[in-house]
């Protein structure tokens, strides 16, 4: 608060910046005002522009195939496709846990997981890199 004129009005310095702001954008409303033209060349221009896979704006022209509003809305349909499958299988999770246990308590699920392990330690052995294995056993500590 600071005096004008030698003048204490006592006016919220926020108050004050919220005010000369609300002003300002009426000024600029004001004088867009019947220019629909001037709005619409701007709005068709934010929702042309194109974007890479990440909705930036990227410096290799190449990535930036997709335009703003491709993006945006490919992203919202993507994150309800989420979420509605997160729903499903939590609906239907006691049924999805049972389908699971008994695919993975076939013979040919065990032999296949065996083989694989095989494959992939036996791979692991030949190459450059120095593969560990450790076993270790804990006692439960009762509290």
């Amino acid at each position: 608060m600071e005096n004008i004129f030698g003048l204490n009005l006592n006016i919220d310095e926020n108050y004050l910046a919220r005010a000369v702001k609300d002003t300002v954008m009426m000024g600029i409303s004001e004088s867009l005002n019947g220019k629909n033209e001037i709005v619409s060349q701007i709005v068709n221009s934010v929702l042309t522009t194109k974007v890479d896979k990440h909705g930036k704006i990227s410096s290799y022209s190449a990535d930036n195939k997709y335009s703003i509003l491709d993006f945006y809305v490919n992203g919202l349909i993507t994150e309800e496709v989420k979420n509605e499958v997160k729903l499903i299988c939590e609906e239907r999770r006691p049924e999805i846990r049972k389908l699971i246990r008994k695919k993975l308590r076939e013979e040919c699920t065990a032999e296949k997981f065996v083989d694989k392990f095989y494959d992939c330690m036996v791979k692991n052995l030949d190459s450059t890199w120095q593969t560990n294995i450790s076993v270790e056993f804990e006692k439960h500590k009762e509290d």
